[in-house]
């Protein structure tokens, strides 16, 4: 499958996973300010894995 060879979508795959897990299972309960920390780090995540991406899907 073309799309587990991509690192962003893995990670995609992953954060879709632990948010119903965070939803359902854990109930951590997070302040606003770190949520607002927490997603800052998600999407800086997803910036770096979108600026060291060659190829896209297609290709792979």
């Amino acid at each position: 499958m073309h799309i587990l060879r991509s690192r962003t979508m893995l990670f995609a795959i992953a954060l879709a996973v632990l948010s119903v897990l965070q939803g359902y299972v854990m109930q951590l309960p997070l302040e606003p300010v770190t949520q607002a920390i927490v997603g800052c780090v998600v999407a800086a995540a997803i910036a770096v894995l979108r600026a060291i991406t060659t190829q896209p899907l297609a290709d792979r």
